[in-house]
């Protein structure tokens, strides 16, 4: 009987609440409302009048259920209702506070027209003002409280969108974007408002290809590595020999990755040009600091390049034609809209005029013989989507350099032989000739699979690998002439071959729990072999003899890493980002082991400004030894071993960001960076020995300050950057011990890159450096040394005064460009003008020191003289490029 009257009573409630009434009324009181719903629809309605809300309510419903009705009427208020018995009973709810559900959008954001990911956009819900941006693979997950959102979607160069929905569930949401090329210097979307006001990096870069395109290049060359060079805490050598420098770092201090895998060797010419073709780059940026625990391996940059994915719509290709190089790409689906492939290949043809210069070149300094110059790069990717959480990746990188070098220097004297009364007549000759080819390969194979709408995880194969081989030969001869007698006749010839190989695996994690968070961590091994070089020579005669060759034995290393960072929010203000770092490197029966903390803050102080600053302990595993100072292939990499430790440093920055218009923004930092452990080839050193035993071991010192104002809105756009900075380096066995100015203490540094839209086909550009000449040393006496019961032939050397104590002259340069692009209904063609070095600035390269055989007080007289050598005069380019 209990179980039949309980059936019966919620029959009976199901029955009335869900009864169809009508109810019309225009701004009339709740109470009204109620009453005439009870006089016209017949409810039982039982509720005290003091519990209602002196409300106005308007309602007009026909035929629906009770309970919506209800519902309707009470939307907004405290109060409820519930059937008792054969009464609906009205009652004022006591308010909790529940707070309110979250829910997740994620997904990948593309290029609408190629479907390539957005590496960096900005995902911001402009309700409540959170946001977050795009990982390396497009990928993005943002939590946000149940509700009415505006999502907006931007890129720099990019039409936004914006979604405006209700999210009541979590949701994958893969949104594409259409290009609008003139945003690029009128409006800077991606990093605008939100991300400016809030950095998420220190010291952080990013170098936007289809701004480098446009500025002046060198030949007609556009190249991201010379636009990095415009950068503040950036430094070259002249005209870019000699490498890259950040922060008072060495040239093997620098991270530098193509599509996560690192490049042993980024230079063509000495550093004249990169490795990176500008038609395979998607994206690049370039960190100096505040080195989020991701990153590792280096002390002071890391430099991390992306190529294109390809387009996985429709075909398309592009070919360019410079004054120094040829290049062609096309890329296209393999099944649409699922995989697509890129290849493009660039190759130079320096040769075909960089030879007849040379002998010009030359015979103006007396001599007969030609320079040849040669390179190619190759950049491949394929991918593939195998379902909406999962990615493959297969990506390659091949180039090769050829370089030969030959000459004959002659001179002829006469003197008087007063005994004989006799004219005696003398030939002096010296000639070299050298060839060095050097190369890189980069291969990496990575799997993309996102887990859920929070977890996204990136397991990655790599391979790296560079070889150098280098033959020379100089012959030093003289002769008496009529009759021809030699006098004596020195030949040195060498071989040398290098090489380094890499392979590692490894896998990251990106982790979203809520809006607050972003995690990422991850862990990875390479196993790294070691050639350090072999070198064989003979310093008599014709007879060679490359049998028991100076060799290095090959060295193998094994290094594991785990790392784990979390960018945190505080409310609208604050944004921390904490990490570490562990590293450890098994060589040679010994393991180093090594932990750095990361830390980097930021807070928004009001809507214009924002301070930051950061700390980062770092490592390096690795040493470059060098004794050209320019970039040569002959800088050898080698290990850490068991006799010499791994590089450490620690560098702290702070600084601040102040927004003082639209579009116009100034950033100001200052550093300190310590690095300890720091080798280098001892004065006098033999390198054909092995490298351990002619190596110093020191410390560096590096601070300064550095300002930024950059213009992105407006028809004329651009930066004006200055560096102020001391560099030192202490090395024991150099400079008897004592504090040296590093080669690249350039104390002022001042860069001015102007970019003026003349209208939608025209860019003018510009840029103009001006820095502290570099340091160099000079020999005031040379002597040979001969070790006592040494074996070995004397070496001579070269005694200096002090280590790096002259200057090169102040070196400043002004390089002008004209892009015009013209876009038909198929085809788009471009066309690149410039002058670089335009009012022909000789900066000097280097010092060559000169000997000169001439008749002194009728006697034959060694004078040796320092000749100031440039390397490159005013030269226009043109480059022509057609898209299709």
């Amino acid at each position: 009987m209990l179980i039949v009257c309980f059936s019966f009573n919620l029959a009976f409630a199901q029955q009335l609440l869900d009864q169809p009434v009508s109810l019309s009324a225009k701004n009339v009181s709740l109470e009204t409302a109620l009453y005439q719903l009870i006089d016209e629809s017949d409810v039982p309605l039982s509720f005290s009048n003091n519990i209602l809300p002196n409300t106005s309510v308007t309602i007009n419903v026909q035929a629906q259920p009770l309970r919506k009705v209800l519902r309707q009427l009470f939307q907004g208020t405290n109060l409820s209702f519930l059937l008792e018995g054969q009464q609906i009973l009205i009652f004022k709810r006591k308010y909790t506070t529940r707070p309110k559900r979250q829910f997740t959008i994620s997904g990948f954001l593309k290029d609408e027209a190629t479907q390539e990911t957005l590496i960096g956009a900005s995902i911001f819900d402009q309700k409540t003002k959170q946001g977050t941006i795009t990982n390396e693979y497009g990928f993005y997950s943002l939590s946000l409280p149940e509700g009415e959102v505006e999502v907006l979607f931007s890129f720099l160069g990019y039409t936004s969108q914006v979604l405006r929905f209700r999210l009541d569930s979590s949701a994958v949401i893969n949104q594409s974007l259409q290009s609008n090329l003139t945003l690029q210097t009128v409006e800077v979307v991606g990093r605008s408002g939100w991300e400016q006001q809030r950095p998420r990096e220190m010291s952080t870069d990013y170098l936007n290809p289809k701004m480098v395109e446009e500025l002046p290049g060198l030949g007609g060359e556009t190249d991201i590595l010379r636009a990095a060079y415009l950068l503040p805490g950036v430094q070259t050598g002249t005209d870019g020999v000699g490498g890259m420098f950040v922060r008072g770092g060495g040239a093997g201090q620098n991270l530098v990755l193509i599509d996560d895998v690192p490049v042993y060797n980024i230079y063509h010419a000495a550093g004249l040009l990169s490795v990176f073709n500008s038609q395979a780059v998607r994206s690049a940026k370039l960190l100096k600091g505040g080195f989020p625990a991701r990153y590792g391996g280096r002390l002071s940059s890391v430099m991390d390049v992306r190529t294109k994915d390809g387009n996985a719509r429709e075909w398309a290709a592009e070919a360019e034609v410079g004054m120094l190089t040829g290049r062609f790409s096309t890329e296209g689906p393999i099944v649409k809209d699922k995989s697509s492939i890129f290849v493009s290949g660039r190759f130079s043809y320096l040769n075909w005029y960089f030879r007849p210069i040379s002998e010009r070149w030359k015979l103006e300094q007396g001599e007969r013989g030609s320079t040849g110059y040669e390179y190619y790069d190759i950049n491949a990717k394929v991918n593939f989507t195998i379902s909406d959480q999962d990615r493959v990746y297969l990506s390659l990188y091949n180039g090769s350099d050829g370089y030969s070098n030959s000459g004959l220097f002659e001179s002829t004297l006469s003197i008087l032989d007063i005994a004989r009364n006799e004219v005696i007549s003398f030939q002096s000759e010296q000639e070299y000739s050298e060839s060095i080819t050097w190369g890189n390969t980069v291969g990496a194979l990575r799997w993309n699979h996102v887990f859920g709408n929070k977890l996204f995880a990136n397991a990655t194969f790599t391979f790296s690998q560079l070889n150098v081989d280098i033959d020379y030969r100089e012959v030093d001869r003289l002769l008496r002439l009529d009759p021809t007698i030699e006098l004596f006749d020195l030949l040195n010839v060498g071989r040398y071959s290098s090489g380094i190989y890499d392979y590692g695996a490894k896998i990251d994690f990106d982790y979203v729990p809520n809006a607050s968070h972003y995690i990422r961590f991850g862990a990875g091994t390479i196993l790294r072999t070691f050639e350090p070089g072999a070198l064989s020579f003979t310093g008599v005669n014709e007879d060679i003899d490359f049998e028991g060759s100076l060799a290095n034995d090959p060295i193998q290393s094994t290094e594991n890493y785990f790392y784990l960072e979390d960018e945190v929010t505080f409310g609208e203000r604050w944004l921390v980002n904490a990490g570490v770092r562990y590293e450890n490197l098994a060589v040679q029966q010994r393991n180093y082991t090594v932990l750095q903390p990361r830390l980097f803050t930021s807070y928004k102080v009001n809507d214009w400004m924002s301070a930051k600053a950061s700390y980062s302990s770092m490592a390096q595993f690795l040493h470059l030894l060098s004794q050209s100072g320019i970039a040569l292939p002959t800088d050898l990499w080698v290990s850490a071993t068991a006799q010499v430790s791994p590089q450490r440093s620690w560098q702290v920055d702070g600084g601040a960001n102040f927004m003082l218009g639209k579009g116009l923004e100034l950033n100001v930092e200052a550093y300190y960076k310590r690095m300890d452990n720091l080798i280098a080839y001892t004065e006098g050193a033999n390198v054909l020995n092995n490298w351990e035993d002619n190596i110093t071991t020191g410390q560096g010192n590096a601070y300064g300050i550095e300002l930024l104002l950059r213009k992105s809105v407006g028809k004329t756009s651009g930066w004006i950057s200055y560096g102020l900075a001391k560099v030192d380096r202490q090395f024991e066995l150099i400079n008897k011990g004592r504090p040296f100015p590093f080669k690249f203490d350039r104390r002022h540094d001042l860069k001015l890159v102007v970019n003026h839209r003349l209208n939608d086909w025209c860019h003018l550009s510009a840029n103009w450096v001006l820095s502290s000449g570099f340091a160099f040393s000079l020999p005031f006496e040379r002597y040979i040394f001969q070790e006592p019961g040494s074996p070995q032939d004397p070496v001579v050397i070269e005694d200096f005064d002090a280590i790096n104590k002259y200057r090169m002259p102040t070196y400043h340069r002004l390089d002008v460009g004209a892009h015009m692009r013209f876009k038909g209904e198929k085809i788009v063609q471009q066309l690149h003008l410039g002058i670089y070095n335009v009012y022909n600035r000789r900066n000097p390269l280097y010092y060559n020191l000169r000997t000169e055989i001439v008749n002194r007080n009728n006697s034959l007289d060694a004078v040796k003289r320092f000749v100031e050598v440039p390397l490159l005069p005013i030269l226009p380019s043109v480059s022509y490029t057609v898209k299709f």
